[in-house]
């Protein structure tokens, strides 16, 4: 972020441009929230922003019987954010639960700009690459995969003349 950013305090306002924003495919855009957290942090942290009050609430990822649930961030009000430019695209806000998209309460600028919550009561982190499975399902899952392999790769044409194969047509 440059150092221009520093004047967007004074408006309680955050403005998050496309060039910020991880592009996903054609007009569909990411954002990831705990990047965006940190960077309004720095801007508060820094000395232009030291007068202003706390921009949002953070509960970090918190792991309850060996699940990691994903973080909380709760923009508070007067700040809000924008994304810009105004025009038909759309921005996917991973990374947290949060309240980016709260229109009602004033956090959100509405514009033409479709913006995706990905909130859910059961987001948790995953290592990438973990598939969720216990020990057990894996190595069911892998016992099928093995079968359907051997079941593919057998020869089955000396078997042709023992099976008898009669079309039933019932489309009437």
């Amino acid at each position: 972020m440059s150092n221009g950013d520093h004047d967007r305090l004074g408006y309680e306002r955050h403005l998050c441009s496309t060039a910020d924003l991880t592009n996903v495919t054609g007009s569909l855009y990411e954002l990831d929230t705990d990047t965006f957290r940190n960077e309004v942090h720095a801007l508060l942290a820094a000395e232009a922003g030291i007068p202003f009050t706390d921009a949002f609430v953070h509960n970090t990822e918190v792991t309850v019987a060996g699940t990691t649930f994903a973080r909380t961030l709760e923009f508070i009000s007067p700040y809000s954010v924008q994304f810009l430019p105004d025009s038909q695209w759309s921005v996917r806000l991973v990374g947290s639960n949060n309240n980016i998209f709260d229109v009602e309460n004033g956090i959100l600028v509405q514009n033409q700009v479709q913006v995706i919550p990905t909130n859910s009561a059961g987001l948790i982190v995953r290592e990438t690459g973990v598939s969720g499975l216990t020990a057990s399902e894996s190595t069911q899952l892998n016992s099928i995969n093995t079968n359907m392999n051997i079941i593919t790769t057998l020869d089955f044409s000396s078997y042709v003349g023992w099976f008898h194969v009669r079309w039933v047509d019932d489309r009437d």
